[in-house]
């Protein structure tokens, strides 16, 4: 379907470290909530995420990564606790793959997640304004 790119995304798995570090230096997170065998995904992935990261876009104030909510996928929140990956995104409302959310180091959603994929060409425009919304708000909170 589309060109696998040779840019990982990484997968995130440990929240309660990533909290920790996004914390320290100041970035906001931004999780693709994800499903194997999901063209949607792969879509975001081939067209705004590795692209993003193969830039270097934003690549001092964020932290981009994916989770997969397949069943038997598990992460450990920001307390610490180890849950199923799928219970996770629900605490934030999650339906629907592909979702991006915009998080602060303590878990807190700074920017109304993204849901779905509708205009391609339009869709890295979108992300980029949610993350400088986040990123203000965490300058916000840290200020």
């Amino acid at each position: 379907m589309w060109a696998m790119n040779e840019t990982a995304v990484p997968r995130f798995g440990d929240f309660s470290r990533l909290g920790d570090r996004a914390r320290r230096e100041g970035r906001l997170l931004v999780v693709l909530v994800s499903q194997h065998d999901c063209p949607y995904c792969e879509l975001i992935k081939a067209e705004i995420i590795r692209p993003m990261i193969k830039a270097r876009d934003f690549a001092d104030s964020i932290l981009l990564g994916e989770i997969f909510i397949d069943e038997g996928e598990q992460v450990v929140d920001f307390q610490g606790n180890r849950v199923p990956a799928a219970d996770f995104a629900r605490r934030y409302g999650f339906f629907v793959t592909p979702t991006l959310l915009f998080l602060g180091p303590d878990g807190k959603e700074l920017v109304k997640q993204m849901v779905g994929i509708n205009t391609v060409e339009m869709y890295f425009h979108y992300v980029s304004q949610s993350i400088e919304e986040g990123l203000k708000l965490l300058q916000g909170q840290v200020s």
